[in-house]
């Protein structure tokens, strides 16, 4: 298909440099998870320091970060689709690594507040930069692969920012550090901290060594005028495919944020148990529910280009149902096993929503279109996902515990949602018709 200039398609990347260039960014995703987590294993040490009260910390932990990125992540996604991405991500990873490194060092409540803010701008380049790039390296039956490979990160970042950030503090804690220059001088909390963000400093020549893809303007852009006019023109595809990854993402904050506690206040589980078992639950489920959801979503788009993908969302939905009602059965083995199955279908939900948002519109708007979705996605997951299942717990339990009650009403209000949307975004594309993105 021509792009906006009438010239020849330009011919696609390798595909050896397109799938380097896909495990870098999965190596991104996982430096930024880490960096965005790594308070949240040092809690204690930090408030014990620096005098700091559990709402001062959800300040730094959430609010600072959460609320920056969300603003800057609209910005960055514009710039996405204006300035070099490449160049773009990497001024991102110098920011958030900066962040990162300032907390560390930060004597007074208002730095922390600072850096956590940093380290959110930081992050909120990478989104939409990375898949619109992603989509100009893989053509379309390729697509949902790699965007599933670079959500690996989320999973991987997060389980990593646990496991080595404790360990890591325990070793400071021994000493073995001190021999370090200047990090050695430092308290223990502040040894992890800065040796973890020192090494986001490692991905910059990586990154560096990739060109920049050109863009595929679609013909689509020639007809429906300028990036403002082809958003609008185009929202009625793009608004339900959003909102199912935004509802997909609040009943996924509620299950992950509340499951430690459903299986210790419910169920009798250790704290160290608990968190061992959901760790290891979500790093396998999650990661292999994603690569699932690539693979059907390319193999779907591959026999129905018009709604194949859309059709993966509306499956993975439907086993996000299934998955909540086993919360209904006995035992703590079977919320576990609710757990887990609701992170392969959330996961492969996930993928499904952000490859079916690229597939609607030109490559002009494919920064601005992942940031609208990360915002939606953290405005509804973390603003009401832990909340609502923390209001419901109230209200059904009346001072006493109805966790297991609670999640499931949420998990079956949202999932019933995500399918609603989805099917209405099967409608329309089947009604409307699709213009074929790049292949």
């Amino acid at each position: 298909m021509p792009n906006l200039g009438g010239a020849a398609e330009p011919p696609w990347p390798r595909t050896s440099v397109a799938q380097a260039f896909n495990l870098v960014m999965l190596l991104a995703a996982t430096f930024s998870f880490v960096h965005r987590y790594v308070p949240s294993v040092l809690v204690d040490p930090i408030k014990q320091e620096m005098g700091i009260s559990d709402l001062q910390f959800s300040l730094l932990q959430g609010t600072a970060f959460a609320v920056l990125y969300g603003v800057a992540s609209l910005i960055c996604g514009l710039l996405a689709d204006r300035v070099h991405r490449r160049n773009l991500i990497i001024l991102g990873v110098g920011i958030w690594t900066f962040g990162t490194l300032l907390f560390g060092l930060s004597t007074s409540f208002t730095g922390l507040l600072a850096s956590r803010a940093l380290v959110g701008l930081g992050e909120a380049t990478l989104g939409p930069a990375s898949i619109s790039m992603l989509c100009d390296y893989f053509r379309a039956e390729q697509r949902g692969r790699a965007i599933a490979v670079s959500f690996f990160g989320a999973t991987l970042g997060s389980a990593l920012a646990f496991a080595a950030g404790g360990r890591m503090l325990e070793a400071a804690a021994a000493g073995q550090y001190v021999g370090l220059p200047w990090i050695g001088d430092l308290t223990p909390w502040r040894q992890v901290v800065v040796l973890m963000g020192t090494s986001g400093f490692l991905l910059i020549p990586a990154i560096f060594a990739f060109p920049e893809p050109q863009r595929r303007v679609l013909e689509v852009a020639e007809r429906l005028g300028n990036r403002a006019q082809e958003l609008w023109l185009l929202r009625d595809r793009i608004l339900p495919v959003v909102m199912a990854g935004a509802l997909v993402a609040l009943a996924d904050f509620g299950f992950s944020i509340w499951a430690t506690a459903l299986l210790t206040r419910t169920h009798g589980f250790s704290v160290s148990d608990a968190g061992s078992v959901l760790g290891a639950c979500m790093l396998i489920a999650g990661v292999g529910g994603g690569w699932l959801g690539g693979v059907l979503c390319d193999r779907a788009h591959a026999h129905s280009p018009q709604t194949g993908r859309i059709d993966t969302v509306i499956c993975a939905a439907v086993a996000m149902l299934l998955a909540a009602c086993l919360l209904v059965l006995p035992g703590g083995w079977a919320a576990v096993a609710a757990f887990t199955c609701w992170q392969v279908a959330a996961n492969a939900a996930y993928v499904g929503c952000a490859s079916t948002l690229q597939d609607q519109i030109s490559g002009r708007n494919r920064g601005i279109a992942a940031a609208l979705s990360l915002c939606m996605s953290i405005g509804l997951g973390l603003g009401l996902g832990p909340t609502s299942v923390a209001a419901l717990n109230q209200q059904i339990g009346k001072g006493g515990d109805a966790l297991s009650t609670s999640l499931l009403i949420v998990l079956l209000v949202a999932g019933s949602a995500t399918l609603g949307c989805a099917w209405l975004m099967r409608h329309r594309l089947s009604r409307q018709g699709l213009v074929s993105p790049v292949a």
